[in-house]
């Protein structure tokens, strides 16, 4: 039996040049200059998906039988935002969507407790349309813990 070795051919190394290039302050700083561009339609782009969350929340609270299937997309729209949150500055709101998705993933019953979803889009309403970049104050790092407090709370009951 003949076995043959086939070396599939390298198409990355002839694109990097083996000598000169950018720098890597250019390069830094090319970057930090596009997510600075970014950063005016993140905030529309991210307004967006809480008023998506919102509208799910709206069709859950009229009809109790499509609350679990709009529970299940608000959850996939707070992991996104997430998940993008912090990239543009925005810490407080990535938080307040980890404990929205932390709080639909830990409780089955997600979809009876309506109230705490909405308490934690109105808290990203707040931080997107104040614009809180950063840690923000002591009065916003507030909200944030009372929403995790609160989800625990309602955690341990079930």
């Amino acid at each position: 039996m003949e076995v043959k070795l086939h070396m599939p051919t390298n198409n990355l190394k002839p694109k990097v040049p083996s000598e000169g290039g950018p720098e890597l302050e250019d390069i830094v700083e090319k970057a930090e200059r596009a997510l600075s561009n970014m950063e005016d339609d993140y905030e529309i782009l991210v307004s967006e998906e809480v008023a998506r969350i919102s509208k799910f929340l709206q069709i859950a609270k009229k009809d109790p039988t499509k609350a679990a299937d709009c529970v299940k997309e608000i959850h996939t729209v707070s992991h996104n935002i997430k998940g993008q949150a912090a990239t543009f500055s925005y810490p407080l709101l990535t938080m307040a969507a980890k404990s929205l998705c932390h709080f639909i993933q830990e409780n089955a019953s997600a979809a009876e407790r309506l109230d705490l979803i909405e308490v934690h889009v109105n808290t990203m309403r707040v931080i997107i349309s104040q614009k809180i970049k950063g840690n923000g104050c002591e009065e916003d790092q507030g909200l944030i813990t009372a929403l995790e407090e609160a989800v625990g709370k309602v955690l341990a009951k079930d």
